[in-house]
């Protein structure tokens, strides 16, 4: 699935077969439940788009005007403005995180490296919309029930094929 440049950098154009976008993902309005696709392979499109007729029958009117009104925002002035205001509010988040992180020896998080971004053109840390915790003691083996007492929603790091199951995604 492609990136957008508020979460991680872009180091160049996606050129993938298949290639899905999401309203959410792009602006977080996830009630819209508006996406897109370009899809390379003539078979795969034809394939697509009957699931999409057989599934629901269409996308109402308010839901592509509401897709509409938000991607016309979001797209001002090359869209610059709108994508430099996400990462900065993703930024601050991952600023505050990290420093909470920090402070403990029962946890930790991933570690991010600055990469640079041609969107930006710029080098900068990724902030991405979730975190990879790991439990440090030996005695929490099982990181995701340890997050879930502690009132942390999460999900458990093998969901994703963590190698290592006290990783846990939050």
């Amino acid at each position: 699935m492609p990136i957008f440049g508020h979460s991680l950098h872009l180091s160049g154009p996606s050129d993938h077969d298949l290639m899905i976008f999401s309203l959410s993902k792009l602006t977080g309005h996830a009630g819209t439940r508006f996406g897109w696709a370009i899809i390379k392979d003539k078979d795969v499109y034809d394939k697509v788009l009957n699931y999409i007729y057989l599934a629901n029958a269409g996308i109402s009117k308010d839901t592509q005007l509401r897709a509409l009104k938000v991607l016309k925002v979001a797209m001002k002035a090359d869209g610059k403005p709108f994508f430099e205001f996400a990462y900065n509010q993703m930024s601050d988040r991952w600023n505050r995180l990290t420093s909470v992180f920090s402070k403990s020896t029962r946890f930790s998080i991933q570690r991010r490296h600055p990469l640079h971004c041609n969107f930006f053109h710029q080098t900068r840390q990724p902030s991405p919309a979730y975190a990879w915790v790991r439990c440090e003691r030996q005695e929490d083996n099982d990181c995701a029930a340890v997050l879930k007492a502690g009132k942390i929603i999460g999900q458990s790091g093998s969901t994703f094929s963590a190698k290592i199951v006290m990783h846990d995604l939050v």
